[in-house]
């Protein structure tokens, strides 16, 4: 087979494609850019580098030349989220099978996905498409309570607001281009996320996580945890999330599905057709042994998956992580290893001193990743809010050597020049 990847990742697990295909038996070409190249397995067939994969235009232009070069492809794999419609558009131009661009936008676009859900009877957010603070107030108005105005094609609550009531809306929005954007009616609840995969229209392996505090929190500068639930409960949730993606049409494939959770019944968030970010796919493989990337990967080539446990095997750990945002304009002076100091804690990835946060971090380059295991969800839970207490990192101010606009604070106290003192986390 003939595969072309575009390739987004150079930590170890997300672009491991040397351990998950098999380049004798294949003939995989790439598109990357520069600093990922010493990523791409020696065996590949084709390398085609670009600047910066943030440009569609550029990264088509070079699956085209790689497809001058190897092609006709029979596969391409496109797995970040930042990458699915750029996939779609190379797959039309080049003639491969695959999802395409409607296909895809049924994932990336918060009004398709939710009208498509609806259609199918399961329950959704009111919303509504909009283009002005005009309609965003008129929507507002007719619910009479709190909204959330978000990009439609957005991901990680960029760009997103939470407005209640007693907000003024225009003034909210007043530096925001409305042209990708939509009003919903914020609905009260835990945030779940359910991750795994699908295959023959069927879910073949799923887990439900309960948030910590929100995707949302985060992007203001807050703290995000997650556990793992296993129960009657989580139960209930995967089925709706099955539901919802036999409506959207995912038969083959990864999945990161948020809902929220109410008195009367789960409410669809928003869906990726992709593996969950964070620290997802790593808490998977390390505490269920499941590589969601590999065995994705595997279903799309039409191997059997290779990781998965057998269906209806219970659970002996639970998993979940915590990442402490970035302290936007900050530079890291210190701060402790939590390692063996928090039960349950098995990794960590921490900054080194002298770190400076420019706001660009993403779920990445942060103040803290931490991973957890543990015989419940409770204990879990424990453990991330000890770490949360305990993590006392010490910052200083980046002063005139940052010039990033105001926004994103974490929940740190600065340390006063010229001697900082240490600062508490949570």
């Amino acid at each position: 087979m003939k595969i072309l990847i575009v390739n987004r990742w150079d930590d170890d697990h997300q672009s491991d494609y040397a351990s998950r295909i098999d380049h004798e038996r294949h003939q995989v070409s790439y598109v990357t850019v520069p600093r990922h190249v010493p990523r791409i397995p020696a065996s590949a067939e084709h390398i085609q580098v670009v600047p910066d994969l943030a440009d569609p235009g550029p990264v088509i232009a070079a699956a085209e030349a790689a497809h001058q070069a190897c092609g006709p492809f029979d596969k391409l794999l496109a797995l970040s989220e930042f990458d699915l419609l750029t996939g779609a558009t190379i797959r039309e131009r080049l003639g491969i099978p695959g999802p395409g661009t409607e296909d895809v936008l049924l994932f990336r676009d918060k009004t398709r996905m939710k009208a498509r859900v609806a259609e199918a009877g399961l329950r959704v957010p009111r919303f509504r498409e909009i283009g002005s603070v005009a309609e965003a107030e008129a929507f507002r108005a007719e619910l009479g309570g709190p909204v959330v105005v978000k990009p439609r094609t957005g991901a990680a609550s960029v760009g997103t607001f939470v407005v209640r009531p007693e907000e003024d809306l225009a003034a909210v929005l007043h530096e925001t281009d409305l042209g990708d954007y939509e009003i919903e009616e914020f609905v009260q609840g835990p945030v779940w996320h359910l991750d795994g995969l699908m295959a023959d229209n069927r879910m073949i392996f799923g887990r439900a996580s309960r948030y910590m505090d929100t995707c949302y929190g985060f992007s203001q500068g807050r703290p995000l945890g997650s556990v793992v639930r296993t129960g009657p409960e989580a139960d209930a949730l995967l089925a709706f999330t099955e539901a919802c993606l036999r409506a959207l049409g995912l038969d083959r494939g990864a999945f990161h599905f948020e809902l929220i959770q109410t008195a009367t019944g789960p409410v669809f968030l928003e869906v990726g057709a992709r593996f969950g970010g964070g620290e997802i796919p790593w808490v998977f493989q390390d505490v269920y042994g499941v590589d969601l990337i590999g065995d994705w990967i595997r279903l799309e080539l039409g191997e059997p998956p290779t990781t998965l446990p057998p269906a209806g095997r219970p659970d002996t750990e639970h998993g979940g992580f915590l990442l402490v945002p970035e302290p936007r304009g900050k530079r890291l002076v210190s701060r402790p290893s939590m390692a063996g100091a928090v039960p349950g804690l098995y990794a960590e990835e921490l900054p080194a001193p002298g770190h400076e946060f420019d706001g660009k971090g993403g779920y990445r380059f942060i103040l803290g990743r931490f991973r957890y295991r543990g015989p419940s969800a409770e204990a879990v839970e424990r453990a991330i809010l000890r770490t949360q207490r305990e993590y006392d990192c010490v910052l200083e101010d980046l002063g005139s050597a940052y010039d990033g606009a105001a926004g994103i604070e974490a929940d740190v106290v600065d340390a006063p020049a010229p001697a900082p003192t240490p600062a508490g986390v949570g």
